[in-house]
């Protein structure tokens, strides 16, 4: 492996880490801070949907969408799906779009990995309530 070779391979990796990394610390700090006061403002019967277990397989759908439009709109990819979008759908893309478009899911991505909910509530985090069973 030359050189070249090895930067480019640097670079490849930090093209993911970052985006990735980006989304994993806002989301972490969005979970931290903000998600407690929203659900104090919502209220104990919304709250409640949004803490739920089908949330969460929601949530988990949607990291899955994310990394299907990261994986499809990567630069080993582009030409790949360029040429996809052209054939069903007749579309023509600039490269940068789809370039975009792999940093923004990627980002995504992260921060909807960090704000899955938790079985264990952090320090300051909502606690369950043990007379009804849901978090208060």
């Amino acid at each position: 492996m030359g050189r070249l070779e090895q930067i480019e391979a640097v670079r490849a990796v930090f093209e993911i880490v970052g985006p990735l990394a980006l989304g994993l610390i806002s989301g972490s700090l969005f979970k931290k801070f903000v998600f407690p006061q929203v659900l104090g403002r919502m209220g104990s019967r919304l709250s409640g949907v949004v803490t739920s277990p089908a949330n969460v397989f929601f949530n988990g759908l949607t990291i899955g969408v994310f990394l299907g439009v990261a994986a499809a709109c990567h630069a080993s990819n582009a030409p790949e799906t360029l040429a996809w979008l052209q054939t069903h759908f007749s579309l023509q893309p600039p490269p940068l779009a789809l370039r975009i478009a792999f940093f923004v899911a990627t980002f995504f991505c992260g921060y909807n990995l960090a704000t899955l909910p938790s079985s264990t509530p952090e320090d300051g985090e909502f606690q369950v309530d043990p007379r009804t069973g849901r978090r208060s």
